[in-house]
């Protein structure tokens, strides 16, 4: 069973205090906002990192398109 977005963005909510203290935690926020990307959208990973003010550990919002020459 799949994660619904709610319960991903609480497992990011969950680790985001702890950021340079425990050991994965920034590897689990990475990976969990690339689930959040790949199945509900970049807008969806972009607010994540917005509303948990992730800029200040480190990650950045992604362009919403990227485009090829």
């Amino acid at each position: 069973m799949s994660e619904t977005l709610i319960q991903l963005r609480r497992r990011i909510k969950r680790e985001a205090p702890y950021v340079g203290q425990r050991p994965y935690s920034h590897n689990i926020i990475r990976l969990t906002l690339s689930e959040i990307d790949k199945r509900f959208g970049r807008s969806a990973a972009n607010k994540a990192v917005v509303d948990f003010k992730l800029e200040r550990k480190g990650f950045n919002e992604e362009p919403e398109s990227i485009d090829e020459p």
